[in-house]
């Protein structure tokens, strides 16, 4: 091999390694920001009764207020199917109806839609993403936005 010949395959290889180990490194930076959690995530807390005029599943786990100013709006799971707790909640509050679904998500509203609760899939159970955006509080419910 000649010298040259020699230097041209040496600078492919460097150029190569180079571009490989920046690769890397971008796509260990990329997976170390998209690992790390944002700075103001939202508090699970103990899951309350109601919030506001929606009514909350007895087995309601990892509770999630994100806002508790208009529109409001929780998020929790339930290990339990999407039809057992589309039923739940249609017996429960007999303002809501079922408005649609798309992508297995089932959305009820009341009349005024005013008040949204989705019932989608998750695992062995099902989440349910409620939004409040006008104050429906029920008489007599001193917990509206516990």
């Amino acid at each position: 091999m000649t010298n040259s010949r020699i230097m041209t395959t040496t600078m492919t290889m460097r150029r190569y390694l180079l571009s490989a180990l920046g690769f890397s490194m971008m796509t260990w930076s990329l997976s170390a920001q998209a690992t790390s959690a944002p700075e103001s995530q939202p508090k699970i807390t103990s899951c309350p009764a109601s919030f506001y005029a929606v009514k909350i599943h007895d087995e309601a786990r990892q509770c999630q207020r994100f806002d508790a100013q208009m529109p409001a709006s929780m998020v929790y799971f339930v290990n339990d199917s999407t039809d057992a707790l589309v039923a739940f909640y249609l017996a429960l509050m007999p303002n809501l109806h079922l408005k649609g679904e798309h992508n297995a998500r089932i959305l009820l509203t009341n009349d005024a839609g005013d008040v949204r609760v989705v019932v989608s899939p998750d695992g062995n159970g099902a989440q349910i993403d409620i939004l409040v955006v006008a104050d429906t509080t029920v008489p007599g419910n001193s917990s509206s936005a516990e």
